[in-house]
């Protein structure tokens, strides 16, 4: 930089300056290419202070309460009783078939639950002139056993074990039965019914001297409550029939002198409000022409008395006038 012309012609103090500031000016140059520059100011947040907000919680109110109803009681409807104290309802028979279902049909045209109830491949019926009793001829007393035990669950019938052997409790759609299998040594003969069987029971029928009772008489008490809408828990007491009568169809329990029984040989009883003997006759047709006879041949405790044949059976049937335009149906085992 000294050879340079115009350098050469200032005086020699100020020449002797330039080296210096030379240098001085690249360090201040260098100095401010280094120097970090500042970063960009952050925006100043609005100072909350300044305008503070209030925050008011609104109190809270509780819902108004719906005002609780009261649950109206319904009446009760018991059926027409006379004035008298009333009387404890004749204990059902554990062996006779209940039907809780009953009432709830309005035609005679209901399903029987027990119509497809799978009785053993090739067994014969009417056996000894009772429809239900059958033999399983050439059969096993194990396979008909193990037959009914798969065959039956699978139909949706309810089967349990009673304490005589090989003696079942069969139930369906409210209707129960007892289903008893027996060898007698000769053949395998089984019994669907209300009662149990046992080979003493088996033989007798065989000797003539025991009729078994068939499932027809059972129906009558089955088809008054289908026909007319009631319980098969709305059993007859001496309440239901006219005065003066209940005493041939109910007597004081031995055990219990202030509750009643029915009289040695009934099977079920039922009252029909509103109908009367001759009305009830008539509604029983489609079951009383199952028998192989129905006959009107006697009176008895005030009404009509039927005896009825099926087979080597004979049984009975009362239809007797009830209180208040009513009729008492009695089932009879045996000639009262």
């Amino acid at each position: 930089m000294t050879n340079l012309p115009a350098l050469k012609q200032l005086p020699a103090p100020l020449r002797s300056l330039i080296r210096p500031m030379f240098f001085a000016a690249i360090g201040l140059h260098a100095l401010l290419l280094f120097t970090p520059l500042p970063s960009e100011q952050k925006p100043k947040k609005a100072d909350d202070k300044e305008n503070p907000v209030k925050i008011t919680q609104l109190p809270t109110a509780k819902p108004a309460s719906r005002p609780r109803l009261a649950k109206p009681s319904l009446p009760k409807i018991t059926r027409p009783r006379s004035s008298a104290a009333p009387a404890v309802a004749v204990p059902r028979s554990p062996t006779t078939p209940s039907s809780s279902d009953a009432g709830k049909a309005t035609d005679t045209t209901t399903k029987d639950p027990f119509a497809d109830f799978p009785h053993y491949p090739g067994s014969v019926p009417n056996y000894q002139g009772i429809e239900n009793l059958r033999v399983a001829s050439g059969a096993s007393l194990a396979s008909v056993v193990a037959h009914f035990r798969k065959e039956l669950p699978d139909q949706k019938f309810t089967l349990s074990d009673e304490s005589e052997p090989n003696t079942f409790k069969v139930s369906k759609g409210g209707v129960s039965y007892f289903l008893s299998v027996i060898d007698d040594g000769s053949q395998i003969v089984y019994l669907l019914g209300a009662e149990k069987l046992d080979k003493d029971k088996l033989a007798k029928i065989k000797k003539g001297d025991v009729v078994g009772i068939p499932k027809e008489l059972g129906d009558i008490a089955k088809e008054l409550d289908t026909t007319y809408s009631i319980s098969s828990d709305n059993s007859a007491t001496s309440l239901d029939v006219v005065e003066g009568s209940g005493s041939a169809f109910f007597k004081s329990d031995p055990d219990y002198p202030s509750n009643e029984v029915y009289v040695d040989g009934i099977s079920e009883t039922r009252a029909v409000g509103g109908q009367s003997p001759a009305q009830v006759y008539q509604a029983l047709q489609p079951v009383l022409k199952k028998f192989d006879s129905a006959n009107e041949t006697d009176s008895y405790g005030g009404g009509a008395l039927y005896e009825l044949k099926k087979g080597k059976f004979t049984g009975y049937l009362s239809l007797v006038p009830g209180r208040a335009g009513g009729t008492v149906a009695v089932v009879w085992t045996k000639r009262p």
